[in-house]
């Protein structure tokens, strides 16, 4: 009995790595992106999270080493779930510290699921617009399409924002691309998978 073959997902996995930032605080914040992009946008990406850390202050370590911003995670052989940590430094200089708590739970972590079976994780705000799962998937694999998105076999709109669905971590959002249909209406054409009925 021969195995079924690869789906093209499979060739093209091996072009995304999904690497994990924890701070100090306990902060995770997940991100998929391609081997061969510098780590420096995946720094930004946690610094424009979580702006009460100030850009160019603390070190970014993978295995207790400092991370290079402009090396790759194929550089650094990670594979998916790797941990970066993120810590800040501190100056012998300094003699008051200030600490801005952010609640862990102001983000949420989604699976971003497309038709071919690929699956891209993204950490993002609570608060920020669900288009930015449409950009962020768009930049992944460009696409002249207009995606929509389906959550629990919903169409929701891209104007609103996780908190409106009440959405967790690791939910799943899936991208497809199919004819307009308006927000809240039922997805006639998107059956998502026997686990989310």
């Amino acid at each position: 009995m021969s195995s079924p073959p690869p789906s093209p997902w499979e060739h093209e996995k091996l072009l995304f790595v999904t690497p994990v930032v924890k701070d100090e605080d306990g902060r995770k914040l997940t991100r998929t992106m391609r081997r061969t992009h510098a780590l420096q946008s995946l720094f930004d990406f946690y610094h424009a999270m979580v702006p009460t850390v100030p850009r160019g202050e603390g070190a970014f370590l993978y295995r207790g080493e400092r991370v290079d911003g402009e090396r790759t995670p194929e550089d650094y052989g990670m594979q998916d779930g790797d941990q970066i940590d993120f810590l800040l430094e501190t100056k012998a200089s300094m003699f008051v510290t200030l600490k801005v708590e952010t609640k862990a739970s102001m983000f949420v972590t989604l699976k971003v699921h497309d038709l071919v079976g690929r699956v891209f994780t993204r950490t993002m705000r609570r608060t920020d617009r669900l288009h930015d799962v449409i950009d962020f998937y768009v930049s992944m694999v460009p696409n002249d399409g207009n995606g929509r998105l389906v959550f629990r076999g919903w169409q929701i709109s891209p104007e609103n924002i996780p908190m409106d669905y009440e959405m967790k971590d690791d939910e799943s959002i899936y991208i497809v691309f199919f004819p307009k249909s308006k927000p809240g209406q039922r997805c006639s054409c998107w059956k998502p998978p026997l686990s989310e009925q």
